[in-house]
């Protein structure tokens, strides 16, 4: 099993999110959308994630930026009860660990 991406290992750790191991994705528990990180060769890439819907076909993922989508997912995570400030703090940590910040 591969090590997890911090962006599929930090959704992981949402309310709204679980792990799937096997296919190294993590589950949005409500809508079923499996997200990845996607490995393209563009340097615009590097901080992209690959979203697939059940009944989706295959191989045809919708690509969308992690800077959006992250922290999109972090105020979902607010909502629902998860504690701000430490969501807050551990999704810069999350962006400094991919890359995106320094």
């Amino acid at each position: 099993m591969a090590a997890l991406h911090p962006y599929i290992r930090f959704l992981g750790s949402l309310p709204q999110f679980e792990i799937d191991h096997h296919a190294g994705t993590a589950i949005e528990l409500r809508s079923g959308v499996a997200v990845a990180k996607y490995e393209g060769e563009k340097p615009h890439h590097q901080h992209c994630l690959a979203l697939s819907w059940p009944g989706q076909p295959a191989g045809q993922p919708v690509l969308v930026s992690a800077t959006k989508y992250v922290p999109l997912q972090v105020g979902e995570a607010i909502k629902l009860g998860a504690p701000r400030a430490e969501l807050l703090e551990a999704s810069r940590h999350i962006f400094v660990e991919a890359g995106v910040w320094h």
